[in-house]
């Protein structure tokens, strides 16, 4: 259904993924987490004829951002535009297919919509007033909180940036910190008394616990949620006295800004109302809300308390009515060669240098491949021309070339006269795409199963070929070519459910099939009798010899 027809259509897949903050370029750790599984995801649902958004945004309100700038001495609106242009030209050299992705600084919509967030959670109480201890920089002259402070995490040690851990993913209050100290001088701070507005988590305990029930969560999700509810929840500071970020509107506490993960969630609801205007309009609470709908939030673990305590608390609070997102999926940490992506010591791969010299279904088939989906998982150039050299250029290739060699003049035959080793494989294939879009549902979502799930059918579809040349070898018969019309059945399926991680090269194999538009998914079958397998140029080649050094000189 056209875009214009549908956007009034209350039915749709609303999928988030946790918006990047522009304070720096995207390496291929950013790249493997929740904007490719986002991508995913979207392409998966109108794969099997759902309606689906993507929504994201830019997080240009962290503390990272004007910490960044003034690192650097440059104006941090200008810096955070600049890289929020170049964060959107690698989701447009990757395929990432956003259908909003809202910038603070220009999106009234969206400070009209946190604004009134703010305001409506304090008109029903659920902000309250509080004079509580915080972190003073004497040398700075600056309230510590987030990007400014630093320390050892209250919960587990590990070094911790103030408000939230990377590593447990668990909230601190900064006083908490072990040794804290100013991020910006070095300094050791000082406590002082800050009144604040603060959300008491507490309250929603009751009211989280049987939301998490109900929902689909990753499993190290669950864990977390179970380790926070054993204890009381602490109470949230949704307001701070800095300078950066959207004014609070509340009366007494309007020179103090906005907390940006609070700003996160009427955000979400913006970046869909944004996507409905573009689609020619529709009432996003009415989406949001619609039975048939669904909201599915992609994230890294790192952000995971934020997603599954504090952000559907406060929309508890917002609306006792208003719908809680179905489904809550997360990722861990891509490392690079065993070490962990760090820009200040430049040791990463850039996105926009290795989608330079590498076509992005490549790169989109690789992160998917060994994703990080339970525990980190490791990115080597080795492994990378492995997969790329060996299984793409090699197998994949190899095989569609044969096919399209098989494939007579008078184009795909018709499938008349099957043996039972035919109807076995297309069986087969059938299996394999029942696992494959299991994995591509929220409860079961894997990349790295569907990825794998696609090597299975060219390695399959290849020994089937190679199991069938004995009947070639006797020359064209009608079983022969059952045989040839029952391979085009695995490209076929192969260019369906390769559709959601590698799109382009779904894409390419679709047309060269002969069909239309973009693949979707209407079962095993072969290719229209009478088609052709054309290509006009190589589906995959092989790595450029010199990658090594032109990506990753270090």
């Amino acid at each position: 259904m056209p875009p214009a027809e549908r956007g009034t259509d209350p039915a749709l897949s609303v999928v988030t993924a946790a918006p990047p903050t522009p304070n720096g370029d995207l390496h291929l750790g950013h790249l493997s987490g929740p904007y490719a599984a986002a991508d995913m995801y979207t392409r998966a649902r109108r794969l099997t004829g759902h309606d689906a958004v993507y929504l994201t945004g830019s997080d240009l309100h962290q503390s990272y951002v004007p910490v960044k700038a003034r690192a650097n001495g440059v104006d941090p609106y200008r810096m955070a535009d600049g890289y929020a242009d170049d964060i959107a030209r690698v989701f447009a050299a990757i395929g990432f297919a956003t259908d909003a992705c809202p910038r603070p600084a220009r999106d009234e919509r969206h400070r009209d919509m946190v604004v009134e967030f703010i305001a409506i959670l304090h008109a029903r109480g659920a902000l309250v007033p509080r004079t509580g201890e915080g972190l003073h920089c004497a040398p700075c002259d600056r309230y510590l909180f987030e990007a400014y402070v630093s320390g050892g995490c209250p919960h587990c040690k590990a070094d911790s940036d103030g408000n939230s851990c990377e590593a447990c993913a668990q909230p601190n209050v900064c006083v908490d910190l072990v040794d804290p100290v100013c991020n910006v001088c070095g300094t050791s701070p000082t406590r002082r008394p800050y009144r604040r507005l603060v959300f008491p988590l507490q309250r929603y305990a009751d009211r989280l616990r049987a939301y998490h029930a109900r929902t689909v969560m990753s499993p190290q999700l669950e864990a977390l949620c179970a380790t926070m509810l054993a204890a009381p929840l602490p109470e949230i500071p949704l307001t701070h006295p800095t300078d950066w970020g959207i004014a609070s509107p509340v009366a007494g506490f309007t020179d103090q800004r906005v907390y940006v993960w609070a700003e996160m969630v009427p955000g979400y609801l913006a970046a869909l109302a944004e996507a409905l205007a573009a689609r020619g309009g529709g009432d996003w609470r009415a989406v949001w809300d619609a039975p048939e709908s669904e909201v599915v939030q992609f994230f890294g673990f790192d952000n995971g308390y934020f997603h599954t305590i504090l952000f559907p608390a406060l929309l508890m609070a917002y609306d006792p009515a208003i719908r809680l997102p179905d489904a809550l999926l997360t990722n861990e940490f891509l490392h690079l060669d065993d070490g962990k992506f760090s820009t200040s010591r430049g040791h990463a791969i850039w996105a926009r240098e290795l989608l330079d010299h590498v076509p992005a279904s490549a790169v989109r088939f690789a992160l998917a491949h060994d994703r990080p989906e339970t525990g980190p998982s490791s990115f080597t150039l080795d492994r990378f021309r492995t997969l790329v050299d060996d299984e793409l250029a090699g197998r994949w290739q190899s095989w569609l070339d044969a096919l399209a060699d098989r494939v007579p003049l008078t184009g795909v035959p018709p499938l008349d006269d099957p043996l039972p080793g035919h109807r076995r494989f297309l069986a087969d294939l059938a299996d394999l795409a029942r696992q494959c879009l299991a994995a591509y549902s929220a409860a079961g979502f894997s990349p790295r199963t569907a990825t794998r799930v696609l090597v299975d059918i060219v390695r399959r579809a290849t020994e089937f070929a190679a199991g069938q040349s004995r009947l070639r070898a006797f020359g064209p018969s009608a079983t022969s070519d059952a045989a040839v019309a029952v391979e085009t059945a695995a490209a076929r399926t192969l260019a369906q459910l390769a559709w959601p991680v590698m799109p382009e090269f779904a894409e390419q194999l679709w047309h060269a099939l002969g069909e239309t538009g973009s693949p979707r998914w209407d079962g095993v079958h072969p290719a229209a009798p009478g088609r052709r397998l054309t290509r006009t140029s190589p589906f995959f080649r092989p790595l450029p010899a010199d990658l090594e050094q032109s990506v990753w000189p270090g």
